[in-house]
């Protein structure tokens, strides 16, 4: 029976760098001094050397026309206009990127499209199709506000839908502009956020070819007992988060209370390769020690989240995509896992195939 394939990955990230701008940038917005410094510390320690934003001018004093004036930063209305402009075009972006690697995207049956950074109708799902110009017959699957692990959601859909129907060839495109949801604000986890998260896109092609990376098994679980750990809510003055501080403790012990939750990962043999989502340095230390991984079957998840942050359900098909950069003659076990509010685990178990 044919099985499900990720056949390609391509990514794509906005110009505009930020990381260094917004570090510097903290003592005109946040206060007191002692938060700043504390942030500070935190930016240092975060093992990321670079993010990227759509934002052309994204800080800077009254009057000066950057998206986030100290002291009058935008409306969540606002920040919804800059996103139904900029996602389509990141998107897109990552979308001809992936049309190049696999010669076309032609017969594309479904289409599955992830964020949580914005709303709009119709929406990114129809400029996709019109930009490639898509069949108006392709399936569409919007999977909205599920955080981090969505694309793990995704491929999961997309798996389903090609063990339902070995012809079909689903498109699964995320796309995420984190950078649109700064926040003046008190509370001290939503700044930590913010020195984290990034914009970014991938596209990735699912079909029965067997090429790229057999997904064997996709798999979720919730920690029910740790639900308000972390929370993505609408308000006012943009999208806000709830980012405890033990999430990383918490992910852990429920991993270590419910090891079947992770699919094959608590069989993983010391050879396998991993694609874990780099949603902090913290997160990925706990996993390291967890699973007893090795820093080589750490340097994917670890470049990913140096190079570019937090981009939320793009991050882990970075991930992914750098491990099919690096497949080689031989056949490789995997697992890939990521991490949202829920407390979810979503994930998955694969083979990625040699290469010639």
């Amino acid at each position: 029976m044919p099985q499900p394939h990720l056949n390609a990955v391509a990514t794509a990230v906005p110009l505009h760098s930020r990381h260094g701008e917004f570090v510097a940038s903290l003592p005109f917005w946040v206060r007191p001094e002692s938060t700043v410094e504390r942030l500070r510390g935190i930016a240092a320690n975060a093992a990321i050397a670079e993010r990227r934003t759509v934002l052309e001018h994204p800080l800077g004093p009254p009057g000066s026309g950057a998206f986030y004036e100290y002291g009058g930063f935008p409306s969540t209305g606002r920040r919804m206009e800059v996103f139904r402009k900029e996602a389509p075009l990141l998107a897109c972006q990552a979308v001809d990127a992936l049309a190049g690697k696999c010669g076309g995207l032609e017969g594309v049956t479904h289409l599955i499209v992830t964020t949580c950074t914005g709303f709009y109708a119709p929406g990114l799902d129809i400029d996709i199709i019109l930009h490639r110009s898509l069949p108006p017959t392709v399936k569409r699957t919007v999977i909205g506000f599920m955080g981090c692990y969505a694309a793990l959601t995704g491929l999961r859909q997309a798996r389903e839908t090609v063990l339902a129907d070995p012809s079909a060839r689903v498109l699964m495109v995320n796309v995420e502009l984190c950078s649109l949801h700064l926040q003046e604000t008190e509370f001290f986890d939503r700044l930590v956020s913010f020195c984290l998260f990034a914009d970014g896109a991938a596209a990735s092609l699912i079909t029965s070819e067997a090429s790229g990376l057999r997904l064997d098994n996709c798999f979720s679980a919730l920690s029910l007992a740790d639900a308000d750990r972390m929370a993505w809510v609408v308000e006012d003055q943009g999208f806000a988060m709830t980012l405890d501080a033990r999430v990383p403790v918490k992910i852990r012990q429920f991993l270590a209370r419910q090891p079947q939750a992770a699919g094959g990962c608590a069989q993983a043999g010391p050879d396998d390769v991993w694609a874990l989502h780099p949603g902090g340095r913290l997160i990925l230390d706990a996993l390291q020690d967890h699973y007893r991984l090795t820093d080589r079957q750490m340097e994917v998840s670890r470049s990913v989240l140096r190079d570019f942050g937090n981009m939320s359900s793009a991050t882990i098909m970075f991930a992914v995509e750098r491990l099919l950069e690096g497949a080689g003659p031989e056949p490789r076990q995997g697992h890939a896992l990521a991490f949202g509010p829920g407390l979810t685990v979503e994930g998955a178990d694969f083979t990625v195939l040699p290469v010639s």
